[in-house]
């Protein structure tokens, strides 16, 4: 009996880049509301009052570019947990979606190191982003949050794909993709 591995690649497609998209935007919509609970809260207790000029505007557009490169700072950490040395940068996903990336390849990862990999800027960044907002940042991250939220639907497709392979696949991510290594025994 010999233990080969079958090597399959998964890069997303324009069409997953469509579907990403509105996805995307869904859980945009979806995490306005969750995110400024914390605001609605503080407002019903101490009055609202809502001001937005240049300032507010540019404070939110720098939190929402802090929280993208954060998250790819999450996934990179992850990564040092397990061992690998991700590099980071940009791409454009199936030549058309623009997006930041932290990657380690060369590095196989189980699934189950993959998966925390995945999920872990969306879980982290929404937890502390979510108890953020009841303190000094309240109503200043909101928008960024839901805009964060929406910007992990990548991932969230990827920690799915992962899902669908067999126990015991390795998986190296890949700047636009995951390859993974899949078991096979042969007798």
């Amino acid at each position: 009996m010999t233990d080969h591995e079958q090597v399959v690649e998964w890069r997303p497609t324009a069409s997953d880049t469509v579907v990403w998209s509105v996805v995307g935007l869904i859980l945009i919509v979806l995490g306005l509301p969750l995110f400024a609970l914390p605001s609605i809260l503080h407002a019903s207790s101490a009055g609202l009052s809502i001001q937005i000029g240049l300032v507010e505007i540019l404070v939110v557009v720098v939190l929402t570019a802090v929280l993208l490169v954060a998250h790819e700072g999450v996934h990179g950490l992850v990564m040092l947990l397990f061992g690998a040395r991700p590099r980071f940068g940009a791409t454009l996903v199936a030549g058309s979606m623009p997006a930041l990336y932290a990657t380690s390849e060369n590095h196989r990862f189980t699934r189950g190191q993959y998966l925390i990999v995945a999920a872990g800027p969306a879980v982290v960044i929404s937890a502390l982003g979510f108890w953020a907002c009841f303190g000094p940042w309240i109503g200043y991250l909101v928008l960024p949050l839901a805009i964060h939220l929406g910007g992990c639907v990548g991932d969230a497709f990827a920690f799915m794909r992962v899902l669908r392979e067999p126990p015991g696949t390795k998986c190296e991510d890949l700047r636009d993709g995951i390859r993974f290594y899949r078991p096979t025994v042969s007798i």
